[in-house]
């Protein structure tokens, strides 16, 4: 092993890859293309230069989650050219496309940004492995205490997987704000409630988790909220800001959510970051992801880089995400069909090594999927368009047998949402969802589009021409041939459930809301599968944040935070809004805290 030697290159110094130099004058003419990493994976742009300017920027290609990257894919392109450089603004909620943009312009045209800083830290007391907001909230409070720090990040970007921007807290200063009293021991019960439910509804099931985690949580959590509102993360209203009801999920007892800008909550925890990188406490090396944890014995000293490099340290703390954009992992614990809004990265790399070091997996069979995912050849893993379920009228669910299954729509409150998604118990996880003519056209009228975001249905004009995922017939035998479902028990299916319409009531369900008979024309069938938000399994971890062993010892020198957590190791087989984002604040300040502790002796 060699000694550790750290050297960071100046994408530290640019949280969002829009700081490079200008372009250069005098190019030459013609058309270019260049690539860069977007929230899905690559995008490929082409670059049209005419007398010495840029004349055009195309997006020929990219995996990004079709709705939250239309912004960016309408905005950055328009920009740059007007502009004449790829350092302008990212388009709001869509940071990662807009960056992956910016930085495919730049490598088209030869402007890819150099290393201009170089910052050395010998021996250090922690190694962070993970950039993200968890693996910034960590360095942060080790450098707090004295630590000295150096963090391992697999892309070429601070800021980790971005999905929603949801918070909760209790007693936070938001909740102060809107005259809202709360107590940490109401969450602790909303969260064996919550599991009550669970159990009720999956019979049989056997899980464990942590409850002096949840407590610690709950005392906690109120406040990162307040430490991150201090440091300006942003609202897009005052409505956000004021703590709510889960939109989606089953009530809490008492208003907790908000709800901010989460490309704000990256830029203020890099921002309280920067100093200790700026002073020398702190160093980032990117583009270098980690694939083994270096050991002594039973004690983690460090890891090893996919180039072979190690890095020692006295501590070590995963901060590497879930697993959610891993078909080998997905497959393993969850789905045999899906797709994903989490990153090209999230492939479960800190759960492995920590697997390998002793490490106890637990919940892994969890996590936090939505109804409605449709997988296109173009998009792979990544969930680039879907179907809003939720309240959503007219359509029904059916399997492969051409067979209904569930009240498609639920309870209104969201308390029967894990149902809906019954996916997780749905053989090949493929789900089929029906519509027709009649309900297409109302629809239209109503301006509510099948397909999330698509406002002149072109999306649903493309897909049925393609044929994918997609099938129409003018007769049912001939839509469910097309789709591979049994005609003769859809016949009977559809049969059925007119009655049901026209009468009010579900008899097989209980559904009462927002149902239409069909009535012919066209029938319309699409292929869905589930698509995941987080993983919420991961390594058993104690109440410093240290990985334990089978025998629940601490494994030495190797402690965690962030999603790798596991949200379900915390708070059981729950959807609770913004564990996940605050997670990575509260176990980010306790791995910190107490991974520095123990590589200076302090414990």
């Amino acid at each position: 092993m060699k000694r550790f030697l750290c050297v960071a290159c100046a994408l530290i110094l640019a949280l969002s890859l829009t700081g490079a130099a200008a372009f250069a004058e005098g190019l030459t003419d013609g058309v270019y293309e260049g690539t860069g990493n977007g929230f899905g994976g690559e995008i490929r742009v082409s670059v049209t230069v005419e007398g010495g300017q840029i004349a055009a920027v195309d997006v020929l290609s990219h995996s990004d989650t079709a709705g939250i990257c239309d912004p960016a894919l309408e905005q950055v392109p328009a920009a740059i050219v007007e502009k004449q450089s790829a350092d302008v603004d990212a388009a709001s909620g869509a940071t990662l496309t807009s960056n992956g943009i910016m930085a495919a312009v730049k490598n088209a045209l030869g402007q890819d940004e150099e290393d201009e800083q170089v910052l050395t830290i010998e021996d250090p007391d922690v190694l962070v492995i993970g950039a993200g907001v968890a693996g910034m909230r960590t360095a942060i409070e080790a450098c707090e205490n004295g630590a000295k720090v150096v963090i391992l990040e697999k892309t070429d970007r601070v800021g980790g997987t971005i999905g929603g921007g949801t918070l909760i807290g209790i007693n936070s200063k938001l909740q102060a704000e809107a005259g809202i009293e709360d107590d940490p021991q109401l969450l602790v019960e909303d969260v064996r409630r919550l599991n009550e439910g669970y159990r009720s509804r999956n019979p049989g099931v056997e899980y464990t988790w942590n409850e002096d985690l949840t407590l610690y949580f709950a005392e906690h959590c109120g406040e990162e909220v307040d430490y991150v509102v201090d440091l300006g993360v942003e609202f897009a209203s005052e409505q956000s800001r004021t703590p709510s009801q889960p939109t989606l999920y089953e009530p809490l007892s008492v208003d907790r959510v908000s709800s901010c800008v989460r490309s704000s909550l990256t830029d203020v925890i890099y921002g309280a970051l920067k100093p200790y990188i700026d002073e020398g406490q702190c160093c980032i090396l990117f583009e270098t992801p980690a694939t083994e944890l270096l050991m002594d014995g039973e004690t983690v000293i460090g890891a090893k880089a996919e180039d072979g490099t190690e890095y020692l340290a006295k501590s070590t703390v995963l901060c590497t995400g879930g697993y959610g954009y891993s078909e080998e992992l997905v497959t393993r614990y969850n789905f045999k069909n899906f797709t994903t809004t989490s990153s090209w990265f999230s492939t479960g790399d800190g759960m492995l090594m920590a697997e390998k070091a002793g490490a106890v997996l637990s919940n892994m069979d969890f996590l936090t999927a939505y109804a409605g995912g449709l997988k296109t050849p173009e998009g792979g893993l990544t969930r680039t368009m879907s179907i809003r379920v939720k309240d959503f009228p007219y359509l029904i669910f059916i399997n492969k047998d051409g067979e209904r299954f569930v009240d498609e729509l639920g309870n209104e409150d969201g308390s029967s949402y894990d149902e809906i998604t019954s996916w997780w118990t749905k053989g090949d996880n493929i789900v089929y969802i029906m519509v027709d003519q009649a309900m297409v056209d109302d629809l239209k009228a109503q301006g509510k589009p099948i397909i999330t975001g698509d406002t002149d249905w072109s999306k649903f004009e493309d897909q049925l021409a393609k044929g994918n995922i997609l099938f129409s017939g003018s007769t049912i035998e001939e839509v469910a041939q097309k789709a591979g479902i049994n005609a003769e028990n859809l016949e009977k299916t559809i049969e059925k459930y007119n009655v049901y319409a026209e009468n009010g009531y579900d008899e097989d369900f209980g559904r009462t809301r927002l149902m239409k008979a069909f009535t012919g024309g066209t029938y319309y069938i699409f292929e869905t599968t589930p698509y995941i938000m987080i993983t919420e399994g991961g390594p058993l971890m104690n109440e410093k944040a240290q990985v334990i062993n089978a025998e629940g010892d601490p494994i030495p020198g190797l402690y965690q935070a962030g999603e790798i957590v596991g949200t379900a190791n915390v708070f059981g087989r729950t959807t609770i809004g913004g564990t996940g984002n605050t997670g990575n604040l509260v176990w980010g300040k306790l791995a910190g805290e107490n991974a520095a502790k123990y590589a200076l002796g302090l414990e």
